[in-house]
């Protein structure tokens, strides 16, 4: 019993400590806490009312000259496990071609990053194993001058038992391990084979060894937890006699188990037959992995056939296995098969928490309802009454059959069950609020999950437990437009005090929520904390929201580039193909600045990356800068150009360059590349051909240049297309030769075997300066082809640029590609 003063008042109650980690964080942030069983005194209700935003005479405050000098607030660091930053400058500097980083201060940083796993085990991403495993193959290869190149053998343990740690977690939390546990296999393997050399050196000078089991046992481990479980298996035979024969009987589960995940019966049954073969006992353990298989999997007949298997020395199931046959029974309505084990539990005088909970289970299943559940309880309670070593309902009853009640989506069943514990005064615990919050967010009731989470702080979670369901919960208010952004804001923060890892889906929700507010700092946060610890695969998949988010025409220029400017510095391994996209995407919007900065970002990348601009890359920038006609961007690109060694010219590179100089109003260069593509050995393609005839029409005296083109296309007898034939009235158009122009196109049914279409008498017209030459046009072609003049009108007009001048023209386009 414990005395509270309470308000002037005295309260005798029973109590269990409030001293949680919720009221510890609102102390260390000065911020009110109140408990439920005190009211409120004046001066509570005051701070409350200050933490909840109601408006308050504030103190009037006053700065140097009226400024605010307010520091700008800084940005989170980047949050790396220890050694991982050298380890991964070890890969930058191999790519690169350059010397590493020295081979001492690599080989601690190795053993800083395992030992860390140790002490604060977390997930290990594929990304990080390869740093890791690339880290040791060149400590191995070049550091020879310290025995064990830097790492002892206990520190290889430490590495190899890390890695079945992290793949344990994985398969724990059911988390999205997208990435390739292939490269924890090889690393481990690497590991564990260094540990074989060194057993035999020590054999070798009569030193006392670590029994092998030590070093064979994480390395089962990773390989049954990735999938590798016929490894496993392989690597027990091979090493049974005469080293684990004795001490390695217990292996054979881990390989038992491995296969039950790979959801591989046929291997397990090859297992249980090589069991038997070396003299190993289907143990209770070895019956129970194999029942729990099929059990998972609601495969009722194959669970009667392996439940009724015997066990050697005539022992029976573990209880674990009749918990879990009873449970399959309970949700398969299979009561007739499993009478009898629940018969025999009941005759065995139930005695322990988890035998009345099948008990009740069992009732509820079978059709009885709350207030049913209830009377039994009574009864319970009365058969017991005098024996003090009795079990009473307790809340993990309760939890049973809400639990139940929640496998079969029985939301509010399980709220009855939750509110039968409110009635009995069984005070709910950490595990009634995770089912609690379970069903509240599967039926969508967000703003009770709400209010659950909140009751969850008040109970004490040590093995983040509630971590993922909390992801959950942040993933679905995300998703919900109505939620508000500063309770997201307050259980993202809770995680980031207990120094929770978020789930990449839930980093996801929250890139979304931030880029469509525009919380830059909160959203840079957010990545700097959890971003670098996830594999390739899930990296990708929150770059591809900003990727998303920057392609969205519906958003301003200005919000995409902050985006982007977000997005090259969190995802600096983005690839050419996806800066590419967000290049052309400026260049669509009318920002060569913007889209030429995009592209210098990818040429200032190292050379032999792999992430700097190709030929093609070249190209669209070309394209997008003749769009743009930004004189100054071409000028910036074409010197990269010139200086970039990785590149070899070609004719689709040079109509890139012919289409930037002609768009930015300097067609005299542009028809120099032009004699570039003629004299090489590919020469030109019909596109160069369009691509100089459009250079001919702003170039002056180009009419002759055009002409020129076009007898040596006569001359060489190559086919003309309606494109070319096009292109060269338009080059006669832009230099006033109407009657050229004119019996140009008189002649196309016999050239190119078609009549001048409207895109040709569009294109015709828009090229011919001046109204009086227009005005020529339009009453030649409206006179001689009304049908296609009709058509072209039809396309309407605006003001256009043509030849480098604005005026009065059809709207069409002609847009061309290198």
């Amino acid at each position: 019993m414990t005395t509270i003063p309470c308000n002037g008042l005295i309260a005798n109650v029973a109590m269990r400590s409030s001293l949680t980690r919720h009221v510890f964080r609102q102390i260390t942030r000065y911020a009110f806490y109140s408990d439920s069983m005190c009211r409120m005194t004046p001066l509570a209700q005051c701070c409350l009312r200050t933490r909840l935003g109601v408006n308050l005479r504030s103190e009037q405050r006053r700065s140097l000259f009226g400024f605010n000098l307010s520091p700008q607030r800084s940005q989170k660091p980047i949050d790396l496990d220890p050694g991982l930053e050298l380890m991964s400058e070890l890969t930058k500097m191999l790519k690169m071609g350059t010397r590493p980083p020295r081979p001492d201060e690599l080989a601690e940083a190795f053993k800083a990053f395992f030992q860390a796993r140790i002490d604060a085990p977390t997930p290990l991403e594929d990304v990080q194993v390869q740093h890791a495993m690339r880290t040791f193959k060149h400590l191995r290869e070049t550091y020879d001058q310290v025995e064990g190149f830097g790492i002892g053998d206990e520190e290889l343990r430490v590495a190899l038992a890390s890695l079945g740690n992290s793949l344990s977690l994985h398969a724990s939390r059911q988390s999205s391990h997208n990435g390739n546990s292939r490269t924890h296999n090889q690393l481990a393997t690497l590991l564990f084979e260094e540990l074989e050399k060194r057993r035999k050196r020590s054999a070798d000078r009569g030193e006392t060894l670590v029994p092998l089991k030590e070093d064979v046992l994480p390395l089962i481990q990773v390989f049954c937890l990735s999938g590798d479980s016929l490894l496993a298996r392989e690597l027990i035979e091979r090493r049974w006699y005469p080293d684990l024969v004795h001490s390695g009987r217990s292996l054979w589960v881990h390989v038992l188990r491995g296969f039950a995940r790979e959801d591989n019966s046929e291997e397990i049954m090859i297992t249980i037959e090589r069991m038997k073969n070396h003299g190993v006992p289907f143990d209770p353990k070895a019956h129970q992995s194999v029942v729990l298989y099929y059990t998972r999997k609601r495969d009722i007949p194959m669970t009667k056939k392996w439940y009724q298997q015997p066990i050697a020395g005539s022992k029976k199931p573990t209880a674990h296995t009749d918990a879990s046959v009873l449970r399959l029974c309970l949700r398969n309505n299979e009561f007739e098969w499993g009478a009898p084990i629940f018969k025999l539990m009941l005759e065995k005088n139930p005695d322990t928490i988890r035998d009345w909970s099948i008990v009740f289970e069992w009732a509820s299943a079978q059709g009885k309802g709350v207030d049913e559940i209830e009377r039994m309880m009574e009864v319970m309670v009365r058969r017991n009454e005098d024996n003090e070593k009795s079990v009473h309902p307790n809340i993990e009853i309760i939890n049973a059959l809400v639990e139940l009640a929640n496998s079969r989506n029985d939301s509010y069943t399980a709220e009855r069950y939750v509110a039968l514990a409110q009635k009995w005064g069984i005070q709910p615990n950490a595990d009634t609020y995770l089912l609690q919050l379970d069903y509240r967010i599967k039926v969508g009731d967000l703003d009770g999950a709400r209010a659950v989470y909140n009751r969850l702080q008040s109970e004490n979670i040590t093995e983040n437990e509630d971590v993922p369901l909390v992801n959950r919960l942040i993933i679905a208010m995300c998703a919900h437009k109505g939620q508000p952004i500063e309770s997201i804001m307050a259980i993202v923060e809770d995680l980031g005090e207990r120094k929770v890892r978020l789930e990449p889906e839930t980093v996801a929700g929250l890139t979304r929520i931030h880029l469509g507010r525009g919380d830059k700092h909160d959203l840079i946060d957010i990545l700097n904390t959890h971003i670098f610890h996830y594999g390739l695969d899930q990296r990708a998949f929150i770059r591809d929201i900003f990727v998303e988010f920057c392609l969205d025409q519906s958003k301003s220029t200005a919000r995409i580039w902050e985006a982007y400017s977000i997005l090259v510095k969190i995802f600096a391994d983005t690839e050419v193909e996806t800066r590419t996209k967000l290049m052309n995407e400026f260049f669509d919007r009318d920002r060569g600045d913007m889209a030429c900065n995009v592209f210098g970002h990818m040429r200032q990348k190292p050379a032999g990356s792999g992430e700097r601009p190709t030929v093609d890359t070249y190209i669209a920038c070309f394209e997008g800068i003749a769009k743009c006609r930004d004189l100054e961007s071409l000028q910036t690109v074409h010197n990269m150009l010139k200086l970039d060694p990785e590149i070899e010219t070609n004719t689709k590179l040079y109509n890139g360059l012919m289409l930037a100089f002609t768009g930015c109003g300097k067609p005299y260069e542009a028809l120099d590349f032009w004699t570039i593509i003629v004299h090489s050995r590919e020469g030109p393609t019909y596109s160069s051909i369009q691509i100089a005839l459009r250079a001919c029409e702003t170039n002056p005296f180009g009419d002759g240049d055009a002409r020129e083109i076009w007898a040596t296309l006569k001359r060489f007898e190559i086919k003309i297309t309606t494109e070319i034939y096009t292109a060269y009235s338009a080059a006669l158009a832009a230099h006033g030769l109407f009657h050229d122009g004119v019996n140009l196109l008189d002649e196309a049914e016999k050239e190119i075997g078609c009549k001048p279409d409207a895109l040709m008498l569009g294109t015709f017209y828009n090229a011919m300066h001046g109204d009086f030459k227009k005005h020529q046009v339009e009453k030649w072609a409206s006179k001689s082809y009304p049908s296609a003049w009709q058509e072209l009108i039809k396309k309407g007009r605006r003001t256009i640029r043509e030849s480098g001048m604005r005026c009065w023209g059809f709207k069409i386009k002609r847009d061309l590609k290198a």
